[in-house]
């Protein structure tokens, strides 16, 4: 008898633990969904319960406010710098420029299906105001920038380093233009509502962009090696 109430307990329990942790999602997918259509400034946690279809005590018993939602709501979502712009894709990488071309772009196809991901970055870069203690909410996404801007960075200092990066470019300032352009672009994109090709712009732009970042000399240079490749090949 003893053990048997001992794991009907432990049953119990892990059951309790099921249902809190899909409310915990329950009320996560509602706030995404009324922080999009409406901004996060305007949101209660009255409409976010209401949406749920819970009551606000059940939102307290998960977050202690609005701000600890939000948060919660970015580390649910995965940020694309983390995912496709790791640095020991870049420290082993022949051609550190190629290697990030072909990471912003295998990106921007990710995002163009990524629907938590779409919804989260518009809030973030479109539906909340950072003042007050949402200043707070800023944290990981600045922590994760200044990663990403560093990491940038290191690329275009190797590339110039390896006679890479046009002899115009400083690489500082060749990171800047890089991640101001992408910023810009899916910004642009989300802001929009989604009004153009993002992949195929995307491309389009980074062509120009990383052509305009290589050394004339080296491009000329591979394109001979391919070509005698290709003719030894044939």
């Amino acid at each position: 008898m003893g053990k048997s109430k001992h794991w009907e307990r432990i049953g119990s329990l892990r059951r309790t633990k099921e249902c809190a942790a899909q409310t915990r999602e329950a009320i996560l997918d509602a706030a995404e969904r009324v922080f999009f259509r409406q901004g996060v400034a305007t949101t209660t946690l009255s409409q976010i319960a209401c949406e749920a279809g819970l009551t606000r005590g059940a939102i307290y018993w998960h977050f202690s406010g609005k701000l600890e939602l939000v948060k919660a709501m970015q580390e649910r979502a995965c940020l694309p710098q983390e995912q496709f712009f790791q640095p020991d894709l870049f420290k082993t990488a022949e051609d550190p420029l190629d290697q990030l071309h072909r990471a912003t772009a295998d990106f921007l196809d990710f995002i163009l299906t990524d629907r938590r991901g779409k919804c989260v970055y518009t809030i973030l870069f479109l539906r909340c105001e950072y003042v007050g203690e949402m200043q707070e909410a800023l944290k990981r996404w600045r922590e994760e920038d200044a990663r990403f801007k560093r990491l940038v960075e290191d690329v275009f200092e190797r590339a110039a380093k390896e006679g890479r990066l046009a002899r115009y470019w400083i690489p500082s300032v060749a990171a800047n233009v890089y991640v101001s352009a992408l910023t810009g672009l899916v910004q642009e994109w989300l802001r929009s509502d989604e009004s153009f090709d993002l992949p195929g712009d995307g491309r389009a732009l980074l062509g120009s962009l990383f052509q305009g970042f290589a050394n004339p000399c080296k491009l000329a240079q591979q394109a001979g090696n391919r070509n005698e490749n290709a003719a030894r090949s044939a």
